[in-house]
């Protein structure tokens, strides 16, 4: 009963001993790969985000302009700037007309998460 127990653990315990350095490694290497993969997922949440916006924006830029040239369409007067309410924003449309069959347009875009996009376009309106 001499033998201490710290003498028969001494490989388990010890920097140099043949069980710590590999569990160390290993841990860190779970560690690292652990956070590089939140870290991926976090990115990813926030493309998808940003994708959907912009799917919302061009939503909204062609419905916006749809609903315009349909009003132009139809020789109603159209007040200058028009807003159109959506489910998923608004579109405010200032215009120009420099031609008879040709309207500038300055587009102002707002989904309902408040991301903004101002753009110029052009308008042709062909008389069938």
């Amino acid at each position: 009963m001499g033998i201490s127990m710290k003498k028969i653990l001494s490989s388990t315990a010890k920097q140099k001993g043949f069980i710590l350095p590999y569990v160390l490694f290993f841990i860190a290497i779970a560690f690292i790969a652990i956070t590089f993969n939140v870290n991926l997922y976090r990115d990813e949440v926030q493309i998808t985000k940003n994708q959907t916006e912009q799917l919302k924006i061009e939503t909204l830029l062609q419905m916006g302009r749809t609903r315009f040239k349909d009003e132009v369409a139809s020789d109603t007067e159209i007040p200058n700037p028009v807003v159109y309410h959506f489910p998923v924003g608004n579109v405010k449309i200032r215009y120009a007309k420099p031609h008879e069959q040709k309207y500038h347009l300055y587009i102002s875009i707002q989904t309902d998460t408040f991301a903004t996009l101002s753009i110029t376009n052009q308008l042709r309106i062909l008389n069938e």
